[in-house]
């Protein structure tokens, strides 16, 4: 190398100290001093194989949900009569919500028989009138229509009479008017507007996992879930519901709701959202290396007298950061974390 050195100096003063000389020259001599004077080597990271605790888990996200939530509607439209309660209100099972008004739903149950009547009458008088047992293409379309007619108003009449029977909605479960789409008697209403009762005490943290691992959740694992609005407080609660069916995600993939109820408390809302690790496995005391340390085909480099031996190994239990090691390596031996940048000098064979 001293001998490299000196040719070097010897180059650049003659370079230097000749002006005639080529461009070309100080390239070489810029090439020359790349390759002869190797940069420093950055610094292999490594870590030591060590006992550990190991969880593997399913990190996803949700949001609070009601899992007992009722729409009530009326069956017909009409004039809000009666409103008992605004939203936010706390109501009882069996309690009356809305009412439409009376006269109206019997006026127009009163005009659904009477239509009804006529049109019985037309259709027996045609059947009295045509006892024959052939009739005409022109008889056939009329008692076709006729028959028609009378169907529609007897159609007509049971859902005046149900309007009749159900002008009042009550609530069926304890819970809160979440939803009011009318907030003022005498408005009119119609079979879409919306009464809506959430139960606060069934409130779950719906979470929607992905159907490529579904299949590691069961009932019963635990869950930590960090909601949002609460970003300092960590809910150790359980796997409660999983659905049966799949359902398409935002992103065109398959997921399934997956429910985890959340204790009574007046703080939770519908609609929080937030995050939530899944459980789904979990090893206490054993040999473990840093995931990223373990090439595709289960080997490592492990470091021994200044060298890296690449190492068989046997992998058990792993997460997103850690590796279990069954076998091929003991506690105590060092492994490089990113066998990438392990120079191909420094590996030797096992």
């Amino acid at each position: 190398m001293g001998k490299i050195k000196s040719l070097l100096v010897q180059v650049k003063s003659l370079i230097f100290g000749h002006k005639k000389i080529s461009l070309v020259a100080i390239v070489i001599l810029i090439v020359l001093g790349y390759f002869l004077f190797p940069k420093s080597q950055k610094p292999i990271l490594t870590q030591n194989a060590s006992i550990e605790n190991l969880v593997k888990t399913v990190s996803v996200t949700g949001k609070v949900d009601s899992d007992n939530s009722v729409n009530l509607t009326f069956q017909t439209g009409g004039t809000l009569d009666y409103l008992g309660v605004k939203v936010g209100d706390t109501v009882k099972k069996g309690q009356l919500i809305a009412s439409l008004n009376k006269d109206n739903l019997w006026a127009a149950f009163r005009q659904a028989q009477a239509d009804f009547t006529a049109a019985k009458a037309a259709s027996e008088q045609y059947y009295s009138g045509n006892t024959n047992a052939t009739e005409s293409y022109d008889q056939k379309v009329k008692r076709t229509a006729l028959d028609a007619a009378q169907n529609k108003a007897y159609d007509n009449m049971v859902i005046a009479q149900k309007a009749v029977s159900n002008f009042n909605l009550y609530s069926p479960i304890d819970g809160i008017l979440t939803r009011a789409d009318i907030n003022t008697v005498g408005a009119n209403v119609t079979a879409l507007t919306v009464f809506t009762v959430t139960d606060p005490s069934s409130l779950a943290f719906k979470l929607e996992v992905d159907q490529a691992d579904v299949g590691k959740v069961t009932l019963g694992q635990k869950v930590k879930i960090v909601l949002d609005s609460f970003p300092d407080k960590t809910l150790i609660e359980s796997v409660d519901k999983i659905d049966f069916i799949t359902h398409a995600t935002t992103s065109g993939g398959n997921a399934y709701y997956v429910k985890s109820f959340l204790p009574v408390d007046s703080k939770f809302r519908v609609g929080m959202a937030g995050n939530a690790d899944i459980i789904v496995a979990t090893k206490e005391n054993v040999l473990t290396i840093p995931a990223s340390a373990v090439l595709d085909d289960n080997t490592v480099y492990k470091k021994q007298n200044g060298k890296y031996v690449k190492t068989k190994v046997k992998i058990g239990l792993q997460n997103d950061t850690l590796s279990e090691v069954i076998s091929g390596l003991s506690e105590g031996d060092t492994v490089a974390v990113d066998p990438s940048s392990v120079p191909q000098n420094s590996i030797v064979k096992n």
